[in-house]
């Protein structure tokens, strides 16, 4: 095969010289989206260019279209570019020069990119103010592609949270927390030093949802367990959706059960090695569920002030019972707001009532399951069953406070 020849229309134009490897040189363009020449090849690309399926891609064609932001013209500041291995770059003039590219050369990063370029080259939606930067290297021996290529693919992509807490997203959140003595335990971006992360707090809400699991549809939110990114994509989405009108945000109207919901999280976390060991259903130190602190470590429950303990109940665990307490959950008709059905001290109640049951149904599905907490809390069915088995307490105590009103209401007197 031989040799292709692009010639690239530009903008502006900047040449380095390698400071170690004198013969290789680094030529940087700036060029109108519009402009870019198809036909490119791929061969020292160590990734696969073909799909566009990913969510990150579908970001890119909007942020090149001018769908996100809506003002053109911000695309080259949002994308790293394109960067591509050839054999030389010719100056024609000051806005146009030739790249020649052999066959085992071509694009090595922001090929997804280039092709999403090139399938918008003849849609009027790719406007004339969109540029895209065009980095091409020279010199570079033939030995070195893959780890060129290997280098520049390999990113540490800056995680979905940070990112929300630099947008502002977090901000209501931090301030509805500002009080507890345990906010700065929280880290709300990576780096932050924190016991807990926000995405603990999200997958707490996330556990509550009503709104998206509400109690007669027969789905429940196990991704607060078994995916930590689902939920912190949801929340970006439902803050970006309802950014200007917090009111119709589904976790905004969460927050009035979050400080509660973390204090049953702690109290059902620590209560369970104590209750399973009340109810003589064996040594609940010795369950795979139940963590044991290490050395002369204990375990904190700030979130309820409780005291410290060796041992708590391990998460894949805990979220099917957690959620289970949906069932006490409504949406306020006045405020579409959360709330505890008969206020949080019921709920406190029923957790006592429903304790030791809880208990027996995590038993029995270690049995029937598996011992691993993973396995419990990734199974779709023991989610399902423990919903059942406190909605039937709810149902036994609502029967009993309408039993006990019926008593006090007096009989009519009969008339002779």
């Amino acid at each position: 095969m031989h040799s292709t020849k692009h010639v690239l229309r530009v903008v502006e134009a900047r040449r380095i010289q390698h400071p170690i490897f004198p013969a290789i040189e680094k030529h940087s363009f700036l060029v109108r989206a519009k402009d870019v020449p198809p036909g490119i090849g791929l061969g020292a690309n160590a990734r696969d260019a073909k799909t566009f399926n990913k969510r990150v891609y579908q970001d890119v064609k909007r942020n090149l279209i001018g769908e996100d932001p809506p003002t053109p013209g911000y695309f080259d500041l949002m994308n790293k570019g394109i960067t591509i291995i050839a054999e030389q770059v010719r100056r024609n003039d000051d806005k146009t020069y030739e790249i020649v590219v052999r066959p085992n050369q071509g694009i090595v990063d922001g090929g997804h990119t280039y092709k999403l370029i090139c399938s918008l080259l003849n849609d009027d939606r790719l406007r004339q103010e969109q540029h895209v930067e065009i980095n091409v290297r020279t010199g570079v021996l033939t030995d070195m592609y893959a780890e060129v290529s290997r280098g520049l693919n390999t990113g540490i992509q800056v995680a979905q949270h940070s990112l929300d807490n630099l947008a502002g997203h977090y901000d209501w959140l931090k301030l509805d927390l500002d009080d507890q003595p345990y906010v700065n335990q929280i880290a709300w971006r990576e780096k932050d030093e924190g016991e807990y992360d926000v995405r603990d707090l999200i997958c707490v809400m996330e556990a509550l949802n009503i709104f998206d699991f509400s109690n007669e549809d027969g789905q429940h939110p196990v991704q607060a367990y078994e995916k930590w990114s689902g939920p912190t994509q949801k929340f970006s989405r439902d803050a970006e959706e309802h950014e200007k009108d917090l009111k119709g945000s589904k976790y905004f109207r969460l927050r009035t059960i979050l400080k509660d919901a973390l204090k049953l999280y702690d109290i059902i976390r620590r209560d369970f090695y104590e209750v399973y060991n009340d109810a003589e259903l064996g040594a609940a130190g010795k369950l795979a569920i139940v963590e044991q602190a290490r050395g002369d470590q204990q375990f904190t429950f700030p979130f309820a002030g409780l005291a410290p303990s060796k041992y708590r109940l391990t998460k894949g665990a805990l979220f099917p019972i957690f959620a289970a307490f949906r069932n006490v959950v409504e949406i306020d008709p006045d405020t579409g707001n959360a709330r505890w059905r008969e206020g949080f001290d019921e709920v406190l109640e029923l957790w006592k009532d429903v304790a030791q049951e809880v208990c027996r149904v995590t038993k029995t599905a270690t049995q029937d399951i598996g011992h691993q907490p993973e396995v419990l809390g990734k199974n779709r069915g023991h989610w399902s069953n423990m919903h059942k088995t406190i909605e039937l307490f709810v149902l036994r105590r609502q029967l009993a406070q309408a039993h006990t009103q019926a008593k006090r209401i007096p009989t009519k007197a009969k008339v002779s």
